[in-house]
């Protein structure tokens, strides 16, 4: 039986089920993750899934689960095959936000749509550091992997939501040495973007800029060796090396 299932951010896959006394089992811990929660088991009887707006937790022996602190009964007990952990898909279909939205039945292929995507934390590395944002604050923690030391700094980014859009990390070095932290959070639908640059020297931060609703992809690196820095307002040129501003243009 094929169990296709599609979240609400766009990605789809595939999952491993189980047909049991009439009723259609998807597996908890691979539907679980393409939702980006964290899974494990908590002793040998109780399997949770789970991230800082999400906590789902099911029993062995018991049809009885937890859902976000609430009591839900799944109609049938959590099934053991082949080092995978089974439960009705109606059940985990809407413990995830989502629905059974067709069943075919000459194929017995079920299709699960609207399902939620629950990742919190977003991550990236540059020389030695490590980058993380949490969509709970929406600021940047960064780590120096050496010493353990940690910094923080303030974004301003609220309400991150990647059922609807997309947010990455990329790094650059510029030839004169000095890194810069690309941050994009993109509207899946329309495609405007919110672009956050942070310019490092000597592991120090030094300079910083946030442009939101962007249309066109913006080149931050001039064929002169300077570098632009885009605001709401202004385009600041900064000296490579340096890190200087060389001219102030408004947008």
């Amino acid at each position: 039986m094929e169990l296709e299932a599609q979240w609400e951010d766009g990605q789809a896959a595939h999952i491993q089920t189980l047909h049991k006394d009439g009723v259609t089992y998807g597996s908890l811990f691979s539907l679980g993750s393409g939702s980006g929660l964290l899974w494990g088991m908590e002793n040998d009887n109780t399997a949770v899934l789970k991230r800082d707006q999400k906590r789902i937790v099911v029993h062995m022996g018991s049809s009885i689960a937890e859902v976000d602190g609430r009591e839900v009964d799944m109609g049938r007990e959590p099934v053991w095959y082949i080092s995978h952990l089974y439960v009705p898909i109606r059940f985990l279909a809407s413990a995830l936000d989502g629905e059974v939205a067709d069943r075919d039945p000459k194929t017995g292929k079920v299709t699960v749509t609207g399902l939620n995507n629950y990742t919190d934390t977003f991550y990236g590395s540059m020389l030695g550091y490590s980058f993380r944002i949490q969509a709970a604050n929406g600021n940047l923690e960064f780590t120096d992997l050496y010493t353990g030391k940690k910094n923080l700094i303030p974004l301003g980014m609220k309400d991150i939501n990647v059922n609807t859009h997309e947010l990455t990390l990329n790094f650059e070095s510029t030839p004169q040495h000095l890194q810069v932290l690309f941050i994009e959070y993109t509207n899946r639908k329309t495609g405007d973007y919110d672009l956050y640059t942070l310019v490092f020297k000597n592991q120090g931060l030094i300079r910083k800029s946030v442009a939101h609703g962007l249309k066109e992809k913006h080149d931050s690196f001039e064929s002169d060796g300077t570098i632009q820095l885009i605001d709401d307002q202004n385009i600041r040129m900064i000296e490579d090396g340096s890190g200087q501003v060389l001219e102030v243009i408004s947008r």
